[in-house]
């Protein structure tokens, strides 16, 4: 009796010191996913003073100046969302999701699974738009040295473009996921991945059809939807067996 409640007790205290060393999952507050929207917002806001700084005509970022300038006087209203700007916003948004979810979500298990899902925004933001820029100049070639089919080809390449950068993109994040963090998720295309394609849709839209004003107009919700990148990152938590 002594020996099997020694063998007993020795494994209660095994169990007990092996779950005090790994902290439970649990949910994020509203707060706390609230305090992850907001760091998001502030990767992204950063990352557009950045571009309009670097313009070729610089904005101004005084309040007054930008309250009072029209909107499509504004860089806002100007800016146009090609492959280099969509990237640093795409940077900002993931940046700031990182750093919020680090500091909100104050569980440590949870920081390699946000690291891993920032590699898998990103790359989900930059393939497909990557993608879609070099098919639309590829094709852009092709209508201009073809005489039959040049302008189907034109109009194809960055609907092909946009499919490959998706699929590409979910492979390989996969897969430097798999070399970098030694973890084989295997992670899908998700819905909230969708969102980080409309920036892709928006620019496809207008290679397809030149100085449209409804892509136009679609195209200034790009930031907002690269939001949802970083707060995916943010929120990002370990699974649990």
């Amino acid at each position: 009796m002594v020996i099997s409640l020694s063998n007993n007790n020795s494994k209660y205290f095994i169990n007990q010191s092996r779950s005090q060393n790994i902290e439970p999952k649990t949910k994020l507050s509203k707060n706390q996913k609230l305090g992850i929207q907001l760091s998001t917002a502030a990767g992204v806001i950063t990352s557009l003073a950045i571009l309009a700084k670097t313009s070729k005509t610089p904005y101004s970022l005084k309040i007054s100046k930008m309250v009072s300038t029209p909107f499509k006087d504004s860089f806002l209203g100007k800016i146009e969302y090609d492959l280099k700007n969509v990237l640093v916003v795409g940077a900002g948004s993931c940046v700031g999701g990182l750093l919020g979810g680090v500091f909100f979500d104050k569980n440590k298990n949870n920081r390699q699974a946000k690291l891993r899902e920032a590699l898998v925004q990103y790359t989900n933001i930059a393939m497909p738009i990557a993608t879609v820029h070099y098919m639309s100049e590829l094709g852009e070639f092709c209508a201009n040295k073809m005489s039959k089919g040049g302008k189907f080809l034109n109009a194809m390449a960055p609907i092909v473009g946009l499919g490959i950068g998706i699929f590409v993109g979910n492979r390989l994040s996969n897969k430097l996921n798999q070399l970098i963090f030694h973890k084989k998720d295997n992670r899908p295309v998700e819905l909230t991945d969708m969102s980080a394609h409309l920036d892709d849709i928006c620019m496809t839209s207008q290679y397809i059809v030149k100085d449209n004003i409804l892509t136009k107009s679609a195209s200034r919700f790009i930031p907002l939807a690269l939001m949802v990148a970083g707060c995916e990152i943010g929120k990002k938590q370990e699974k649990t067996n």
